[in-house]
């Protein structure tokens, strides 16, 4: 077997990690604006730079230490203010890289800086007669995902710094102040800046980048605000109250109404399942012979309103520079859902974007969640914006549509499982695993490559018709251990390619090791029908033949994870039983080469290529793997190519597909890479080495079991858990890869929504709930038992074994409800396995919704059993 091309293929990854963060919404088309010709000209020797979309990247990577500064001079500022703003992001295996915003005076010899680190740490200090003072130090702070910005807003004699719209800290009467502005980038790494600007605070809001139609001419109405703007045009504006474009933006000014309030609404519906997302860029300035420090409550936003329900919410931000969620219900009365101190900027720069799934909405202000509102009455009807009380209200860029149409934005969608049906994904973390490029590669690469060798290992066992007298899972999971373990015994001789060479080995493996012990730790076991072995014993047999074929690479973990010596001393046996079985059995099917001197066949033997599609995802870590590792893993596939002579072409598909999977299909010839699953375990292996991004910790046990717990009722059940979707009720179980619309009625269960399964389980008693999806997370009770679900036919031999299990789970009493269930209204399994037990004359039911409904109605998960 040839194995990965480290040496070739990773200059195509490390290129891609080190050529711009993920893209940052609205930035400026020069990412340096006025530092633009700084960078001409004082670029010192030694250090790269040049210009990746809409970022300006800098790159040092031989000279320790070395500091590179662009500055301008801005002359102190304004009594009424300057911001001066820049997006930055660093990738360096050294922790004090570092890159930032900087004032200086080389007459004085003093400078302040505000900067992150590698280490995600937020430092700010000052420089002044070459004694550092300093004032902030907030390990953690940074997001390290290209979205960091840092702010500072001077007035003479003093200057306060911002990371990421949260304050950091002053400087007060430093030399440095009022003289030169600009950045710094320190050590070896890479570093990348983004619109960076500097504006007094005291002029009018500056236009967002999304705003504006550029050409010099004045928008129109429909370019500023969008869809919204027929409502606009139509309604009436209240006593007092003016309504005009001004540049890029829709002005609303209230000068002496008190209390007065301006709301335009279009109809908008309920958000389907994929999910909706709404976006506003928002400024306030007072109202003449006003100040902004008197008008604390002012405040403009987006509401959702539902005049049926008479109940409406709104997420604003206010004349205190708060992001505040307000809800209203028939009484009139707020309620307030959250509030983020001090968040918004007030002057043009905020965003306001409003993420929506049926029975949930999510309000967050520059990137920041401010409130989640789940199955509030106001959500499902009208959507536009709403400004209240005294001020000039700025709005612009209204924009509404569907969440994976748009791409970009401030946020995404409401924090959720994945493997719910899909919803709430876009705002979960993307793990950067400390933005040490060695450590990120190996721990995606060996994700990606570790899945995709074992459905590889299936794909050659299915396209060649190859004998295999085990259990195949664990035959093609020794498969993919070969695979991965290859280029550590055969070395580039390049220090960092190595060093992913066995980080991708290690993490190929770490990823059993880790779900197996949080399996452990829950109490979730493997269900004693599951073709797979239990994920601890996976990590045993796929370690075993790393450590076998690297001994000397793997001793230090095989120490760690607690292997004893007896165990070690088989395992260099095992690999090389293993290796010439897998040789030997391929050999028919493999070209000669350098690395397959064992093939049969001649180099240029004809065979089928293999092609890899990355559709669009709504995860963060499928659209960083798209972007990022998409050369490389088509490369990866096309050595395959060239090893094996497969007899048909062979299609690699990464997708979103609602359940944490991937599978090989010798009906399409297809393998299939889900970006759910992949999301899922970067997250838990994030979580275990880094601790969990949300604050959270390792799930404990949840105590197991079924039945008897009652289940907090949902607000109102979802109205879309009994759409149609034009398939009609069958008795024929649907076929694998259970992927597809479902009937809204079943031929041998009762279709039950949320609502009925939450009475259900709160009227006592005993329910049997079984999750056919394959999740990680489930119902709270619940077995997770996806082989319930298979194909085949009522008739086989698997439905006695059905019966006999559900003998012993019931204790053979047939008055226990059983309620089968699955991802979502597109997962067929759960139709299948109710179709099945509803064949062997139990009553059971069908919970169509499965997690995504539950999820959508605020309901909590479990780790599955």
């Amino acid at each position: 077997m040839r194995p990965f091309s480290f040496a070739a293929l990773f200059p195509l990854i490390l290129l891609a990690l080190a050529a711009a963060p993920p893209q940052p919404a609205g930035a400026q088309t020069s990412p340096l604006g006025p530092l633009e010709d700084a960078a001409r000209s004082q670029m010192l020797q030694g250090w790269e730079s040049g210009v990746d979309g809409t970022w300006f990247m800098m790159r040092n990577t031989a000279q320790d230490e070395a500091e590179q500064t662009l500055t301008i001079p801005a002359g102190p500022p304004p009594e009424g203010g300057r911001r001066t703003l820049v997006q930055v992001s660093v990738a360096s295996k050294e922790a004090s890289a570092s890159v930032g915003l900087m004032v200086r005076s080389g007459q004085a010899g003093a400078l302040c800086l505000m900067e992150i680190t590698a280490q995600a740490a937020a430092n700010l200090f000052c420089v002044e007669g070459g004694k550092t003072r300093t004032i902030a130090n907030l390990p953690n702070a940074a997001r390290m995902d290209g979205s960091d910005t840092i702010e500072m807003v001077d007035v003479p004699g003093a200057a306060r710094f911002y990371l990421n719209g949260q304050q950091v800290g002053d400087v007060e009467g430093s030399p440095a102040l009022g003289d030169e502005i600009g950045i710094m980038a320190y050590d070896r790494g890479t570093f990348g800046l983004s619109g960076f600007s500097i504006a007094n605070v005291e002029s009018a809001p500056a236009p967002q980048p999304e705003a504006g139609q550029g050409g010099g001419s004045a928008p129109t109405l429909a370019q500023v605000m969008g869809p919204l703007a027929d409502a606009i045009q139509a309604a009436t504006a209240p006593e007092g109250w003016q309504v005009y474009l001004k540049n890029d933006w829709l002005v609303y000014e209230n000068a002496a109404k008190a209390g007065g309030s301006m709301m335009v609404t279009m109809p908008a519906g309920p958000p389907g399942a994929e999910g909706r997302l709404t976006k506003l860029a928002v400024g306030i300035l007072p109202a003449e012979g006003w100040r902004i420090e008197d008008m604390p409550k002012s405040a403009v936003g987006l509401v959702i309103d539902n005049p049926k329900a008479n109940a409406s919410c709104v997420g604003e931000i206010t004349g205190a520079r708060d992001g505040l969620v307000l809800c209203f219900g028939p009484d009139g009365a707020s309620h307030e859902m959250g509030r983020l101190p001090g968040a918004a900027h007030g002057d043009g720069s905020d965003t306001l974007t409003l993420y929506e799934v049926p029975g949930l909405a999510e309000f967050a202000l520059n990137g920041q969640v401010i409130a989640q509102v789940a199955n509030d009455p106001s959500q499902g009807a009208d959507v536009g914006i709403l400004a209240w009380e005294r001020g000039l209200f700025h709005v612009g860029a209204f924009a509404i549509g569907p969440a994976q149409s748009q791409g970009g934005g401030s946020t995404g969608g409401p924090a959720g499982q994945v493997g719910g049906g899909g919803q709430g994904s876009a705002s979960l973390p993307l793990p950067m695993f400390g933005n040490d490029t060695v450590r990120l590669v190996s721990v995606y690469l060996g994700l990606t490559n570790g899945i995709f060798m074992h459905e590889f290992g299936h794909a050659l066992i299915g396209e060649l018709q190859l004998p295999s007298t085990g259990p195949e899972e664990d035959a093609v999971d020794i498969f993919a251990a070969l695979r991965v373990v290859e280029p550590t015994m055969y070395p580039s001789g390049e220090k960092e390619i190595d060093q992913i060479g066995a980080g991708v080995a290690t993490y190929a493996a770490l990823q059993w090791y880790y779900s197996g012990k949080l399996g452990e730790q829950s109490g979730s076991v493997t269900p004693w029908m599951d073709e797979h072995t239990a994920d601890l014993k996976r990590f045993r047999n796929v370690f075993c033949v790393l450590y076998g074929g690297n001994p000397a690479l793997f001793q230090g973990m095989a120490q760690e994870v607690g292997f004893d010596d007896r165990t070690l001393g088989r395992c260099g046996d095992e690999f090389t039983k293993q290796n010439r079985a897998w040789r030997t059995i391929l050999a028919p099917h493999t070209r000669v080469g350098q690395w397959s001197p064992e093939g049969m066949l001649p180099a240029d033997a004809p065979g089928q290529p293999i092609d890899v599609v990355f559709e669009p995802s709504r995860f963060p870590v499928g659209q960083f793997i798209t972007e990022r590792f998409s050369d490389a893993l088509r490369g990866f596939a096309e050595e395959l190519a060239k090893t094996y002579a497969l007899p048909r072409p062979m299609k690699v598909i990464y997708r979103d597909c609602d359940q944490l999977n991937a599978w090989y299909s010798n009906d399409e010839a297809s393998i299939t890479m889900c970006y759910d699953l992949l999301q899922d375990l970067a997250v838990m292996i994030s979580d275990i080495e880094d601790g969990p991004a949300a604050g959270g910790t390792v799930p404990a046990s949840s105590g197991g079991g079924t039945g008897g717990g009652a289940a907090p009722a949902p607000a109102k059940p979802l109205s879309n858990e009994l759409q149609d979707l034009g398939v009609p009720p069958t008795s024929l179980l649907f076929p694998a890869p259970y992927r597809g619309p479902t009937p809204s009625s079943h031929t041998k269960a009762e279709v039950v929504t949320t609502e009925g399964l939450a009475q259900l389980l709160n009227q006592g008693g005993r329910v049997l709930l079984i999750d056919t999806s394959g999740a990680s997370n489930t119902l709270p009770q619940a077995l997770a038992v996806p082989d319930a679900g298979r194909d085949g036919s009522v008739t086989d031999s698997f439905q006695q074994v059905l019966s006999s299990w559900l003998q012993e789970q019931t204790g053979g009493n047939g008055q226990v409800p059983i309620v089968f269930f699955g991802a979502g209204m597109q997962d067929r399994s759960s139709y299948n396995g109710a179709l099945r037990v509803g064949q062997l004359g139990w009553h059971v039911y069908w919970y169509r919704g499965g997690i995504e409904a539950w999820v959508a109605n605020g309901l909590p998960l479990a780790p599955a059993q």
